[in-house]
């Protein structure tokens, strides 16, 4: 028994012992690269700037558009139709002159304003995130015809 004991306790010892090593051991060459220099290796990854170090509003991230301009029908089909087809939470159904009245008044530009905000229960730009205002303004034209 006393032998039965002892065995298992040195092969769990030898396990832990492999394991730990087996796991450490790919952990310490991770993204190390031996021709670097000293200079090289101590690097900041990153730079920090502090308020007024740079003009933010030169600063505009890229916006990304698709390629080919997508016509106003092609942007109602594949996204505004899920909603504005049936009506869903209010939304103003396609074609239908009551539902857009009220919203037509506003103007164009006050409803494509408001597709790329979101109102109510259509997040902004109604999930096409990849839409271009021109798109969003010819979708809506497509809707209120």
């Amino acid at each position: 028994m006393y032998f039965k004991n002892s065995v298992a306790a040195i092969i769990v010892i030898f396990a832990i012992i492999f394991g730990a090593k087996t796991f450490f051991s790919d952990l310490v060459h991770v993204g190390y690269d031996d021709n670097l220099t000293l200079a090289e290796r101590i690097a900041p990854l990153g730079q920090v700037y502090l308020e007024g170090d740079i003009d933010v509003n030169v600063i505009k991230a890229p916006v990304k558009t698709s390629a080919k301009v997508r016509s106003g029908e092609e942007i109602y089909t594949t996204v505004c139709a899920s909603c504005h087809a049936s009506g869903v939470l209010s939304a103003p159904k396609f074609g239908n002159k009551a539902d857009w009245a009220p919203r037509v008044k506003r103007g164009i530009a006050d409803l494509v304003k408001v597709a790329i905000t979101g109102v109510g229960a259509m997040p902004p730009k109604g999930t096409c995130m990849n839409c271009s205002d021109d798109e969003l303004t010819a979708a809506i034209e497509h809707m209120i015809k």
